[in-house]
């Protein structure tokens, strides 16, 4: 280019001024740009190289000149007289620029664009430099070291995202051939394979090992010698009761040695020799709301070591009168008195077992691994794990279920052991746990003619240690009733008769009701108690409301004998159960206790205070410490998530799929996924900013996330609400169970996030690390689980799964990307979505993403355009961490406080 100097009227040389300052530029071209200019602009203009003089450039004269200008005179290369403006003081080229032509008397410049490069421009593209002197953006694969006058190419083992002033180097084991843009992370992905093999050779070894021990023979733990203290024991001598024509219910068990082990094991925990359960009730009301009444005016007393049966028909307050006395329900009337004290019952759900009408047993598990279970959680710490499982053996021999114990239990759906057989697995449960006092709703219901008169024998036999005994039951065959020793019969919320069995056909009779001599007793007192007796009336007479006068004929009664009741309670038994005349001891084995002769007992027992001392000393003892029984919550939700292989297999497939679909829509970026302003002077030749798609792909994690995991949280925390609450109402650690089952999704938690990371750390590449990026989604997965755990709490199960997803949309919705969190921010309403976990989540992800390139851009627009702030990675990952604790605060409060049916 040759140089351009126009003369004004006095003959000093003039210079076309830029839009900034003027400058010269010597270059290998000799590129002649005007240098010089005056000082002052002379009143008579500027005499330019056409010959015309202008008295300023903004004239239309002007204009037209500047647009008859070319390259060589400008340095830009778009035509119609584009005018640089420089950029810096001397050759200053930013850090990522390449700037080959700059000097310090040629500093960078910035050229107008042509309509295609503005048009790329501001589509975010890039186009090539508009000029000589303009910087351009270091290419994505080539680093430009500081001062920008090479860009190099950049070597294998590191990458150069656009804009590198130096390599940076790749992770170990990452792909990065000579030019890589991105790293392509794969370290992780062998890490995953592994991890997947280890698991495939662990979970055969498990079943293997479960294979084995199901075929092994079993080998009990020696039993304590009889007369030989037990360490472990605690301290318990038998009560022997019974008669000689019960003795032949007890053949077919006595001959089993199964039962001789668990008579001897059970014999060692239930203690009678200073006190039993008793249970006094006296005006015992339930009315839940006003004009409702329940229960009305309910009275009686329960010796320790019966056994009764509670009889009546539907609506009788049967289920009721349980509840209530068992302490579930509080009473609002009357009063119920534990061995003659006036006590919460609630206080003694260690020693009282109950069985409900419904068989809430775990389908995963085994039959065995239920009953053991909760003879875990629930026999005295002392005992060893070899006395454990012996006695479990037993008690499973007992109760028929020796075929079937490695077998799942199954549900209604898939079922795996008959109806029947699960019933006994829940009364195994409870037998396993040797209460001193066990409930029993409807325990035959389901089992056939044999299987019920086997259960009925061995509640009868642990009756005869001292067990009371209390059960529900409707119409029982004769021979199942007549072994109750007493029964407490309701008709409209109130007693109809209490007392002896043997007695209960004499006392109707005395009503003037005839029992045929061929019927079923317990037939004939249910057609009695539900007022269709007529035809067993001698005078075939019916009243309008006879379930009314035999309440009223039995309260008649029952004033009657109230002075002798009161009598028996004035002189108390002291120190004993049973007057000390009343009976001596019978010496021998179990068999002998079973044997023994019935013996008249008080009406009543009031309990000691070093009686009631050394039965609080039992209820502790009691139950597995609070890490015991955490432990063994754990290894159960453990075992369960193994069985439900399929279930868990799919979750996995689900989240490596789901992240592989939001790294392929990013793949397409290379890695950039954000695109700034540049520093200082060098903004104006900035491209088309992009501080959406680093947010947006937290977003779409998050989202992903919330698909992947929440249907399958709600299933693993929000399916055992019955199970939950059996085991809370027979003693076990409410918040020892939780916190076990929290524990067991931990593994899940971590090898669904390692396969969704792995996947979408391949295809996506984002700048932030990779550990970074797994550690994000791995709290993310875990807030996600706390919150379909509260869902769960809350809804019936089929509907959890649904609300789950919608609850996890929603949070990640409110990630502060679509409104923007700047705009959030203008409403004053941001703390609400600081409350959801995809703000601080896409947060993490927005900063850890544009933190590396801060020597590029300036943050501090983008942070202000977009609301997210930048390096606060580690607090983002301590909210995520809290929030994740809160929502599983919440769903233990709702577990314990909500209660759901299904």
């Amino acid at each position: 280019m040759s140089s351009s100097k126009g003369t004004n009227p006095k003959g000093t040389s003039t210079a076309i001024p830029s839009a900034s300052k003027p400058t010269s530029v010597d270059s290998a071209e000799a590129s002649a740009i005007p240098t010089e200019v005056p000082t002052e602009v002379p009143a008579e203009g500027f005499l330019m190289p056409d010959g015309k003089t202008y008295s300023n450039f903004s004239t239309k004269e002007s204009a037209g000149y500047f647009r008859t200008l070319n390259s060589s005179t400008t340095g830009c290369y778009a035509e119609n007289g584009s005018m640089p403006i420089l950029l810096a003081d001397k050759d200053l080229c930013n850090l990522g620029f390449f700037c080959p032509n700059s000097t310090d008397n040629a500093p960078p410049q910035y050229c107008p664009p042509s309509f295609d490069c503005q048009a790329k421009r501001m589509m975010g593209k890039s186009c090539p430099p508009q000029g000589l002197l303009e910087p351009v953006i270091c290419k994505g694969g080539y680093y430009c070291p500081k001062g920008g006058k090479e860009m190099i190419e950049c070597p294998k083992g590191s990458y150069c995202p656009e804009g590198s002033f130096e390599p940076w180097p790749c992770a170990y084991g990452a792909i990065c051939p000579a030019k890589s843009q991105r790293q392509i992370v794969t370290m992780p992905l062998g890490f995953m394979i592994a991890f997947d093999i280890l698991l495939g050779i662990i979970v055969g070894l498990g079943f293997f090992i479960s294979a084995w021990r199901k075929g092994r023979k079993k080998n009990y733990a020696a039993l304590p010698n009889p007369g030989e203290k037990d360490l472990d024991s605690d301290d318990i001598e038998l009560l022997t009761k019974g008669s000689k024509d019960q003795q032949d219910d007890h053949d077919d068990l006595s001959a089993n040695p199964d039962f001789q082990v668990f008579m001897r094991y059970i014999g060692r925990l239930i203690k009678t020799k200073d006190v039993g359960l008793s249970f006094d009730f006296e005006d015992l009301e339930f009315e839940p709301k006003a004009g409702k009444k329940i229960l009305k005016g309910v009275s009686g007393y329960i010796q320790s070591g019966s056994m009764w049966a509670v009889m009546g028909g539907s609506g009788a307050g049967k289920s009721t009168f349980f509840n209530v006395l068992m302490g579930k329900t509080r009473h609002t009337g009357g009063v119920i008195k534990v061995n003659g004290h006036p006590k919460d019952m609630a206080k003694y759900k260690k020693l009282i077992g109950f069985v409900p009408q419904d068989d809430i047993v775990l389908p995963e598990l085994t039959v065995r691994e239920n009953i053991l279970h909760s003879a875990r959680c629930r026999l005295p710490m002392t005992w060893k794990d070899k006395d454990i499982q012996a006695y479990v053996d037993a008690l499973i021999s007992c109760i028929g279920l020796s075929h079937v114990q490695h077998s799942l239990v199954g549900d209604a759906n898939k079922p795996v052991v008959s109806g029947g057989q699960r019933k006994r697995v829940s009364i195994g449960m409870e037998l396993a746990a040797a209460p001193m006092c066990i409930f029993l709703d409807e325990p035959t219901s389901g089992l056939d003619a044999t299987s019920a008169s086997s259960i009925m024998r061995l509640l009868k036999a642990i009756t005869r240690l001292g067990v009371t005994t209390i059960t529900i039951i409707h119409q029982p065959r004769e021979q199942i009733f007549h072994g109750f020793d007493n029964i407490l019969l309701l008709g409209l919320g109130s007693e109809i008769y209490a007392g002896p069995t043997s007695e209960a056909p004499t006392y109707f009779d005395s009503l003037g009701f005839t029992f045929p001599s061929r019927a079923n007793p317990a037939d004939v007192i249910m057609d009695i108690i539900n007022g269709e007796g007529g035809e067993y009336r001698q005078d075939h007479a019916m009243s309008e409301t006879p379930v009314a006068r035999l309440i009223e004929s039995w309260r008649t009664r029952h004033q009657r004998e109230a002075p002798s009741r009161t009598q028996s309670h004035s002189p108390p038994q002291p120190q004993h159960l049973l007057p000390e005349d009343a009976y001596d001891p019978p010496e021998g084995s179990y068999h002998d206790a079973l044997a023994a002769p019935k013996r008249p007992r008080p009406v009543s027992m009031i309990s000691t205070a070093d009686q009631e001392a050394e039965l609080k000393q039992t209820m502790k003892k009691r139950g597995a410490s609070w890490y015991a029984q955490t432990y063994y919550c754990c290894k159960r939700s453990i075992t369960q998530q193994v069985r439900l292989k399929n279930s868990f297999f799919f979750e996995i497939g689900t989240g490596a799929f789901a992240g592989g679909i939001i790294g392929l829509s990013a793949f397409t970026a290379e890695g950039q996924l954000f695109k700034g302003i540049y520093h200082d002077s060098f903004s104006i030749v900035s491209h088309a900013v992009n501080y959406t798609s680093a947010p947006q792909l937290g977003l779409l994690g998050a989202m992903a996330i919330g698909l992947a995991a929440s249907a399958p949280a709600v299933k693993v925390f929000g399916e055992e609400k019955l199970i939950f609450n059996r085991e809370a109402s027979s003693g076990h650690s409410m918040s020892a169970y939780y916190v076990g089952k929290m524990v067991s999704v931990l593994p899940r938690l971590f090898i669904a996030s390692l396969h969704f990371s792995v996947f979408m750390g391949i295809l996506a590449t984002p700048l932030m690390s990779w550990p970074d990026m797994f550690v994000a989604n791995l709290l993310y997965f875990f807030c996600v689980y706390g919150l379909a755990s509260c869902i769960g709490m809350l809804v019936k199960r089929e509907d959890g799964p649904l609300l789950a997803v919608m609850a996890s949309l929603i949070i990640g919705i409110l990630g502060g990307v679509a409104p923007p969190l700047s705009k959030v921010k203008e409403w004053n309403i941001e703390f609400l979505w600081r409350m959801s976990p995809g703000v601080w989540f896409t947060e993490s992800y927005f900063s850890q993403c544009l933190r590396p390139l801060e020597y590029l851009y300036m943050l501090d627009l983008a942070k202000a355009a977009t609301g997210f702030n930048i390096g606060n990675y580690s607090l983002d990952m301590g909210i995520l961490i809290a929030l994740g604790v809160v929502y599983r605060v919440i769903a233990f409060v709702l577990l314990v406080t909500v209660q759901r049916k299904r």
